[in-house]
């Protein structure tokens, strides 16, 4: 049960760390931006902003 538990906490880390280096977006300089949109607008509110 001992074992188990740890592999289960092991697991559970390792799915952490993976999550939040995919969800983790360094912020860039406006300048360094690809596009003309403003920082941090999200494309469904331009979008969808009549």
């Amino acid at each position: 049960m001992r074992i188990k538990m740890t592999l289960l906490a092991i697991a559970y880390l390792a799915v952490s760390a993976v999550l939040l280096a995919i969800t983790y977006h360094p912020q860039v300089p406006v300048a360094l931006q690809k596009t003309d949109r403003m920082a941090g607008s999200s494309f469904l509110v331009e979008r969808f902003a009549g």
